[in-house]
């Protein structure tokens, strides 16, 4: 409605300004070229108040043996990733959104029969889902009044010891957080006291096992209140290579002070050159949720990026 409004006043004030000139006997082209630079600067301003970024990322791996005499199986693994950020800026508000998937599998030929053998099966070696959306209003200096919406969860079924752990968006973890953030251009820190968990689990199957922290059959839904800490990083730390790095703790107020949620992530990204880049991607967690054991991710690779 408002661009409507907006056309028809745009095309009001054309019509006005070409009769007054067109009694003042002036040419029209005067007029268009006025119309086309306040045209272009009206863009210029609204394109600045956005950031963009969109970044996918597609790797692959093969390894072939036979009769080998050092032993060895035989691999196929693939992994796509997408990244993305869409901020916003403007007086004192700041809009940070940025969307981080990935999903990949892999295939070992066990049986030593070929990939073609029924006895292998793909097992998946990647599976992300994170949604972040941090609002925020300048308080003083470089600290904001920030709100948080952070979504995690994953696409296929996960296993362990043959054993469901996991399957298509259970478990789904929301985390909203009211607090104080402090910004700076690389790196930023934030802290809240007033955070909500909510843990959603729809597969029946791992509400059976007892495993996430649910103890009832029909309960799908797990809510807890408590502090949460995030730092966030990235940068360009030499030429063509770039850091991120982030460490969040999440503190449930009906726990033990010691069984605090801790998640670390590192991404370095290395460009070759315009069509190639290595990364090396890390992951530490421990969600005392799940069980009081490390949970540790690495990944190295090269990768064929595409940005726009």
């Amino acid at each position: 409605m408002k661009k409507t409004f907006g056309f028809i006043a745009l095309l009001c004030l054309i019509t006005s300004i070409s009769m007054a000139q067109a009694n003042e006997h002036k040419p029209i082209k005067i007029l268009q070229d006025t119309t086309n630079a306040k045209k272009d600067t009206a863009k210029v301003v609204k394109d600045t108040l956005w950031k963009k970024q969109n970044s996918v990322i597609f790797t692959t791996e093969q390894s072939y043996f036979n009769n080998w005499s050092a032993g060895g199986f035989s691999t196929f693994a693939f992994s796509g990733y997408y990244k993305s950020f869409f901020n916003y800026k403007k007086g004192k508000i700041n809009w940070n959104n940025n969307i981080d998937l990935g999903y990949g599998q892999m295939l070992q030929d066990i049986t030593g029969n070929g990939f073609k053998d029924t006895a292998n099966h793909f097992q998946k070696s990647e599976d992300k889902i994170e949604l972040n959306s941090v609002f925020g209003y300048k308080a003083f200096a470089a600290w904001n009044y920030s709100f948080l919406l952070n979504l995690k969860s994953q696409f296929d079924n996960g296993y362990k010891d043959n054993s469901l752990i996991s399957s298509t968006f259970s478990p789904t973890v929301l985390t909203s957080s009211v607090g104080l953030e402090y910004k700076k251009p690389s790196y930023s820190v934030l802290f809240s006291f007033l955070t909500g968990k909510t843990t959603y689990v729809g597969d029946d199957r791992l509400l059976q096992s007892g495993i996430l922290g649910f103890t009832q059959p029909d309960k799908h839904w797990y809510f807890s209140l408590g502090s949460f800490v995030k730092f966030f990083f990235q940068k360009d730390i030499f030429t063509n290579i770039n850091l991120m790095a982030k460490v969040e703790f999440f503190y449930d107020y009906s726990k033990p002070l010691k069984d605090i949620d801790v998640n670390t992530e590192i991404f370095l990204n290395m460009k070759i050159n315009k069509y190639l880049t290595a990364f090396i991607s890390v992951q530490a967690i421990i969600d005392y949720d799940f069980n009081t054991s490390l949970q540790f991710k690495e990944r190295f690779g090269l990768s064929i990026p595409i940005n726009f």
